[in-house]
């Protein structure tokens, strides 16, 4: 069998062992089981429970700062951009949502240096939503409160990106745009007042 291919199932079965049980509770018997090998044969390609935490959470983090590069790519005005970050999220938590998991609940589980990489890599992704607010603001709102504000639309998108919410990629779509102006106009405004002006 193929390196990757078993590295590949490796990752998958401690994704999947972590986000049901969280990392403290998961132990590399069972993450082993789940990948069909032996204890002996998993210590053979990783040297553990931590080293396995790190590439699942490398690995999610890689994929959705680069679905996040790829769609703001074509996104030309800050409306659109805020809108790919928000399509973005739900799309990543729709199809990784034992990723998404595994990036809220358990990356400063890591011991250093490793957590001090994720941590860049969550920081990465956060200061790319501040970006997109901060091209948005037209009050020229301090770093502070972009920032409070860049945390509440994650923690809003992580709320949201899971089932019962998203049973679908369709939802996804469907729901990102009323998640945007929702943000954008507030709950008590409609959001074709501020169109029409």
């Amino acid at each position: 069998m193929a390196i990757e291919h078993r590295y590949a199932g490796i990752l998958e079965a401690a994704r999947d062992v972590f986000a049901r049980r969280g990392f403290h509770q998961a132990s590399i018997r069972e993450i082993a089981r789940t990948a069909d090998l032996s204890l002996a044969g998993l210590y053979h390609y990783v040297r553990g429970k931590d080293e396995l935490l790190f590439l699942v959470l490398d690995n999610a983090l890689d994929t959705l700062l680069g679905a996040l590069d790829q769609s703001r790519r074509t996104a030309r005005t800050p409306e659109m951009k805020l809108l790919a970050l928000i399509q973005t999220h739900l799309d990543f938590g729709f199809h990784h949502a034992a990723e998404l998991k595994i990036i809220n609940r358990d990356y400063d589980l890591l011991p250093e240096p490793r957590r001090a990489e994720i941590a860049a890599k969550r920081g990465e992704y956060l200061q790319q939503g501040l970006a997109v607010l901060r091209e948005l603001d037209p009050n020229g709102r301090s770093g502070d409160e972009l920032l409070s504000a860049t945390n509440l639309l994650l923690g809003m998108l992580n709320g949201i990106a899971t089932r019962p919410f998203l049973r679908s990629r369709e939802d996804a779509r469907t729901l990102a745009p009323k998640v945007g102006a929702l943000f954008l106009y507030g709950f008590l405004e409609p959001a074709e007042a501020h169109h029409d002006s």
